[in-house]
């Protein structure tokens, strides 16, 4: 009888929107994620103005200056962009 009123009260629960259920702590639990997250300052790309970190960005250098974008796409629409200017 508990299991039946316990099923019930959870499903009633998830229908409405009610608490879930925590997350596993394990390997592939918060603390794992959080320790895939690249680290270092982001700056905006120039073209789509997307944050991307520094330390995964495609960087185009020009003169003493370095941009950097999120894809490769991105670099190439700049330079095609500055070519025709």
């Amino acid at each position: 009888m508990l299991g039946v009123v316990w099923t019930i009260s959870r499903t009633i629960r998830g229908l409405m929107g009610g608490p879930r259920q925590r997350p596993a702590r394990g390997p592939s639990g918060p603390s794992q994620r959080a320790a895939n997250v690249p680290q270092g300052r982001t700056v905006r790309d120039p073209v789509c103005g997307m944050f991307v970190s520094t330390e995964v960005s495609h960087r185009l250098v020009q003169g003493n200056k370095v941009l950097h974008f999120c894809s490769q796409e991105c670099l190439d629409a700049y330079e095609r962009k500055t070519a025709k200017v």
